[in-house]
């Protein structure tokens, strides 16, 4: 299955570049104008350092206790099964939401976390996805991308 998702990769990236190279063959003749004068003077102060941008003439708006999306905290914690960082997506797909997270959580903890600080959820999130359309490919693939 990995065989023929690659071969049609390559072949779809391969009529890309073909269809993009024959699309594009008009050229202007000329030079590029370069200079090494420095241009007129700035008319406006630099903002203050760790100030975000803001956009002119709109008011400051700020949210008071804004809740972030967490996984909710009624999911009880449970051991991963024996096989969770070799697991499959297909049968990661059939286990129910405690479970999930103790499979993420094991795999996670076994290797290098590439998914940062909320790496439990995001982890969940991005597998709990993949795996439906590549139920061949096990967990710790899709999470650690290996």
């Amino acid at each position: 299955m990995k065989t023929r998702v690659r071969v049609t990769m390559a072949a779809l990236a391969g009529l890309a570049m073909v269809l993009g190279v024959t699309a594009c063959q008009q050229t202007t003749e000329g030079v590029v104008a370069q200079t090494t004068e420095p241009g007129p003077p700035l008319t406006t102060e630099p903002s203050a350092p760790g100030r975000l941008p803001t956009i002119p003439g709109l008011p400051e708006i700020t949210i008071p206790n804004l809740p972030l999306p967490t996984r909710g905290s009624n999911v009880p914690e449970v051991p991963p099964p024996p096989n969770a960082t070799s697991m499959s997506c297909e049968e990661y797909s059939k286990l129910d939401e405690p479970t999930r997270v103790a499979v993420v959580k094991a795999i996670l903890e076994e290797g290098d976390n590439p998914l940062g600080a909320n790496g439990e959820t995001v982890g969940q999130l991005l597998a709990d996805a993949a795996c439906q359309f590549l139920p061949s490919a096990t967990v710790s693939e899709v999470l650690m991308g290996g």
